[in-house]
């Protein structure tokens, strides 16, 4: 589905879902622009994005903001991520803060326990493995040596994925501080 296709869907229903085959973060970036958030990523290899309509004042905004300027001259980015920004080392493009929405949506959803999950159940199979292969000494060191990795590994892990997930907050932060909007024309007369 190409940004058009999806633009059209997103038509002030309450709820629009659409099926991916690519990452998703330029439909998740308009999505936002355009009033809705992200609220459920379903599948696997092939997904789908649920989306909800946000009637804060600021989505209600930021979506008169998207339509009037994709009515204009078809460039929906203009407010998130205004021309002279464009070139600049450290700007934010949406493609890029909507693969950031994405991270932190599925943090929100999932923290750190699927990382903790696998590791916790890697280390258990290591150790089972050891007890079965006790008959065979290098091997059963070898398995626990790992089950015993795994298991130190864990609180660090925790920490590695938060350190992510602020990492990627602080990149919609940036996309945020980006945004401007004219102040010489209100899209809602439009």
């Amino acid at each position: 589905m190409n940004e058009h296709e999806f633009i059209a869907r997103l038509d002030g229903s309450e709820r629009v879902s659409v099926n991916v085959v690519t990452d998703g973060r330029l439909l998740v970036a308009i999505g936002y622009e355009f009033g809705y958030r992200l609220d459920e990523i379903r599948g696997g290899a092939t997904f789908t994005l649920v989306f909800l309509r946000d009637d804060s004042e600021g989505a209600r905004r930021r979506a008169a903001w998207a339509t009037h300027f994709y009515r204009t001259n078809g460039a929906w980015w203009d407010g998130c991520w205004p021309p002279h920004l464009r070139h600049l080392p450290d700007t934010v493009t949406p493609a890029q803060a909507g693969a950031a929405r994405i991270a932190v949506h599925r943090f929100d959803r999932n923290g750190t326990s699927p990382t903790r999950a696998i590791l916790l159940i890697g280390g258990l199979a290591a150790l089972i493995g050891a007890g079965f292969g006790h008959e065979t000494p290098a091997l059963a060191l070898s398995l626990l040596a790992l089950a015993v990795t795994l298991f130190a590994i864990m609180p660090s892990a925790a920490r590695w994925i938060l350190t992510a997930h602020n990492r990627q907050l602080a990149v919609v932060e940036r996309f945020e501080n980006q945004r401007h909007y004219p102040t010489s024309h209100d899209p809602e007369a439009a």
